[in-house]
Protein backbone atom coordinates (compact mmCIF):
# COMPACT_ATOMS: atom_id res chain seq x y z
CA UNK A 1 0.00 0.00 0.00
CA UNK A 2 2.85 2.30 0.49
CA UNK A 3 4.23 2.46 -2.86
CA UNK A 4 0.37 2.97 -4.28
CA UNK A 5 -0.06 5.60 -1.63
CA UNK A 6 3.64 7.46 -2.57
CA UNK A 7 2.22 7.43 -6.17
CA UNK A 8 -0.82 8.38 -5.80
CA UNK A 9 0.62 11.57 -3.57
CA UNK A 10 3.46 12.38 -5.53
CA UNK A 11 2.64 11.17 -8.78
CA UNK A 12 -0.81 10.49 -10.11
CA UNK A 13 -2.22 13.51 -11.66
CA UNK A 14 0.38 15.93 -10.69
CA UNK A 15 1.97 17.02 -14.16
CA UNK A 16 5.36 18.28 -14.59
CA UNK A 17 5.49 21.82 -13.99
CA UNK A 18 6.15 23.42 -17.01
CA UNK A 19 9.34 25.28 -15.08
CA UNK A 20 10.30 22.00 -13.37
CA UNK A 21 10.08 23.04 -10.35
CA UNK A 22 8.34 20.68 -7.82
CA UNK A 23 10.32 18.72 -5.78
CA UNK A 24 9.67 15.60 -8.20
CA UNK A 25 9.46 16.94 -11.07
CA UNK A 26 13.08 15.42 -11.88
CA UNK A 27 11.86 11.99 -10.75
CA UNK A 28 9.28 12.48 -13.48
CA UNK A 29 11.05 13.94 -16.25
CA UNK A 30 13.58 10.74 -15.39
CA UNK A 31 10.17 8.28 -15.81
CA UNK A 32 8.60 10.17 -18.94
CA UNK A 33 11.72 10.18 -21.00
CA UNK A 34 12.95 6.39 -19.91
CA UNK A 35 9.53 5.25 -20.65
CA UNK A 36 7.47 7.36 -23.08
CA UNK A 37 10.21 9.05 -24.92
CA UNK A 38 8.02 9.97 -27.55
CA UNK A 39 5.53 11.76 -25.15
CA UNK A 40 8.44 13.98 -23.40
CA UNK A 41 9.64 14.62 -27.17
CA UNK A 42 6.13 15.72 -27.42
CA UNK A 43 6.05 17.79 -24.12
CA UNK A 44 9.67 19.76 -24.71
CA UNK A 45 8.28 20.50 -28.32
CA UNK A 46 4.97 22.02 -26.88
CA UNK A 47 7.49 24.25 -24.57
CA UNK A 48 6.26 22.12 -21.95
CA UNK A 49 2.64 22.77 -21.76
CA UNK A 50 0.87 19.91 -22.22
CA UNK A 51 0.26 17.43 -18.49
CA UNK A 52 1.84 14.51 -18.43
CA UNK A 53 2.73 12.45 -15.32
CA UNK A 54 4.10 9.26 -14.72
CA UNK A 55 1.80 5.81 -14.48
CA UNK A 56 1.92 3.64 -12.10
CA UNK A 57 3.64 0.73 -14.52
CA UNK A 58 6.39 3.50 -14.87
CA UNK A 59 6.81 4.48 -11.13
CA UNK A 60 7.12 0.78 -10.49
CA UNK A 61 9.80 0.10 -13.27
CA UNK A 62 11.65 3.42 -11.90
CA UNK A 63 11.64 2.09 -8.46
CA UNK A 64 13.03 -1.54 -9.53
CA UNK A 65 15.82 0.20 -11.86
CA UNK A 66 17.45 2.22 -8.74
CA UNK A 67 19.13 0.82 -5.51
CA UNK A 68 17.23 1.65 -2.30
CA UNK A 69 19.33 4.69 -1.21
CA UNK A 70 19.61 6.46 -4.58
CA UNK A 71 15.81 6.61 -3.66
CA UNK A 72 13.53 9.71 -2.21
CA UNK A 73 12.50 8.43 1.45
CA UNK A 74 8.69 8.45 -0.01
CA UNK A 75 9.61 5.54 -2.09
CA UNK A 76 12.05 3.67 0.34
CA UNK A 77 11.29 0.17 1.58
CA UNK A 78 11.09 0.85 5.54
CA UNK A 79 13.46 -1.20 6.54
CA UNK A 80 16.30 1.42 5.06
CA UNK A 81 14.77 3.96 6.58
CA UNK A 82 14.11 3.13 10.38
CA UNK A 83 16.02 -0.41 10.20
CA UNK A 84 13.23 -2.64 12.53
CA UNK A 85 15.81 -5.30 12.74
CA UNK A 86 18.32 -3.39 13.94
CA UNK A 87 16.55 -1.16 16.41
CA UNK A 88 13.71 -1.94 19.75
CA UNK A 89 10.99 -0.37 19.08
CA UNK A 90 8.18 -0.05 21.82
CA UNK A 91 5.65 0.68 19.21
CA UNK A 92 4.62 -0.49 15.47
CA UNK A 93 1.50 1.50 14.32
CA UNK A 94 -0.49 0.45 11.63
CA UNK A 95 -1.65 3.52 9.41
CA UNK A 96 -4.94 1.67 8.05
CA UNK A 97 -5.94 1.71 11.90
CA UNK A 98 -4.28 4.86 12.59
CA UNK A 99 -7.05 6.14 15.00
CA UNK A 100 -7.61 3.06 17.16
CA UNK A 101 -3.60 3.02 16.80
CA UNK A 102 -3.59 6.52 18.15
CA UNK A 103 -5.37 5.78 21.48
CA UNK A 104 -3.29 2.97 21.81
CA UNK A 105 -0.07 4.82 22.07
CA UNK A 106 -1.87 7.77 23.82
CA UNK A 107 -2.74 5.24 26.58
CA UNK A 108 0.83 3.74 26.28
CA UNK A 109 2.63 7.27 26.87
CA UNK A 110 0.10 8.86 28.87
CA UNK A 111 -0.78 11.43 26.50
CA UNK A 112 -4.38 12.71 27.00
CA UNK A 113 -6.70 11.36 24.65
CA UNK A 114 -7.89 14.46 23.25
CA UNK A 115 -4.46 15.60 22.15
CA UNK A 116 -4.51 14.66 18.47
CA UNK A 117 -8.54 14.79 17.71
CA UNK A 118 -8.44 16.78 14.78
CA UNK A 119 -6.15 15.30 12.70
CA UNK A 120 -7.13 14.20 9.19
CA UNK A 121 -8.78 11.18 8.14
CA UNK A 122 -5.92 8.72 6.23
CA UNK A 123 -7.54 7.53 2.76
CA UNK A 124 -7.82 3.81 2.36
CA UNK A 125 -5.20 3.15 -0.26
CA UNK A 126 -5.96 -0.74 0.56
CA UNK A 127 -9.48 -0.68 -1.32
CA UNK A 128 -7.67 1.10 -4.29
CA UNK A 129 -5.12 -1.73 -4.56
CA UNK A 130 -6.98 -3.74 -6.92
CA UNK A 131 -7.47 -0.92 -9.70
CA UNK A 132 -3.67 -0.56 -9.74
CA UNK A 133 -2.26 -3.91 -8.94
CA UNK A 134 -4.58 -6.06 -11.37
CA UNK A 135 -2.85 -3.48 -14.39
CA UNK A 136 0.60 -4.84 -13.91
CA UNK A 137 2.32 -7.32 -15.66
CA UNK A 138 3.48 -10.60 -14.11
CA UNK A 139 7.03 -9.06 -14.31
CA UNK A 140 5.75 -5.77 -13.09
CA UNK A 141 4.44 -7.73 -9.67
CA UNK A 142 7.62 -9.45 -9.27
CA UNK A 143 9.33 -5.93 -8.98
CA UNK A 144 6.97 -4.89 -6.45
CA UNK A 145 7.10 -8.06 -4.55
CA UNK A 146 10.86 -8.10 -4.74
CA UNK A 147 10.72 -4.51 -3.74
CA UNK A 148 8.87 -4.95 -0.85
CA UNK A 149 9.00 -9.13 0.12
CA UNK A 150 11.15 -7.50 3.36
CA UNK A 151 9.16 -4.92 4.38
CA UNK A 152 5.90 -7.35 3.79
CA UNK A 153 6.98 -10.15 6.11
CA UNK A 154 7.96 -8.04 8.68
CA UNK A 155 4.31 -6.56 8.58
CA UNK A 156 2.35 -10.05 8.45
CA UNK A 157 4.30 -10.82 11.83
CA UNK A 158 2.53 -8.21 13.41
CA UNK A 159 -0.42 -8.22 10.96
CA UNK A 160 -1.10 -11.72 9.66
CA UNK A 161 -4.04 -11.05 8.16
CA UNK A 162 -2.70 -8.87 5.63
CA UNK A 163 -1.01 -11.73 3.81
CA UNK A 164 -4.17 -12.97 1.97
CA UNK A 165 -5.07 -9.89 0.07
CA UNK A 166 -1.36 -9.46 -1.06
CA UNK A 167 -1.08 -12.60 -2.35
CA UNK A 168 -4.18 -11.87 -4.34
CA UNK A 169 -2.80 -8.85 -5.73
CA UNK A 170 0.59 -10.23 -6.33
CA UNK A 171 0.93 -13.83 -6.81
CA UNK A 172 2.26 -15.76 -4.13
CA UNK A 173 6.17 -15.82 -4.97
Amino acid sequence: ERILSAYRNKFENHPIDQNVTGRFDQTKIEMIKKYRPKVYSRWEESGRTIKVFPTFNEFIRYLDSHSYYELDTHFRPLQYICHPCVFQYDFYANLKLMPGEFDRLFEKFNIPQNSFRNQPAAHDTGSLMPKYFTKLSEAEKKMVYRFVHQELEFYYHIYPEERDMHISLLGNF
